[in-house]
């Protein structure tokens, strides 16, 4: 299991921490308690409005998705090639970017390997 913590560029807190787990390639999100709902990213701060902390892997996979280059992008071979990938890989994408997004301040920094 590998774990990233989420953080925003302006502020070192990290307000989820990001969890994969290799061997099913699946995505979990966990909120800490001390995270409110203007400090974390759209899409949690809606489970948080809700009271919840933990988001199941159809949702943290969903946020994965809305960081990275769609697979139906139009050219996404050359973009794979570009980026040294033979294949559409959404955690390698992920990676490669850390995670950022132009839509927000949001990144991601491994804490476990």
């Amino acid at each position: 299991m590998k774990k990233y913590a989420i953080k925003r560029n302006n502020r070192n807190k990290t307000v989820a921490i990001l969890n994969y787990d290799e061997r099913k390639k699946e995505y979990t999100i966990d909120i800490p308690q001390n995270v409110t709902v203007k400090e974390s990213p759209f899409m949690m701060s809606l489970f948080l409005k809700k009271g919840i902390r933990h988001m199941n892997p159809d949702w943290s996979m969903k946020w994965v998705q809305s960081r990275i280059i769609p697979s139906s992008r139009q050219n996404i071979g050359e973009i794979l090639r570009v980026n040294g990938m033979q294949s559409y890989d959404e955690h390698a994408l992920l990676l490669k970017n850390e995670g950022r997004s132009c839509q927000d301040e949001f990144y991601l920094e491994q804490i476990s390997k």
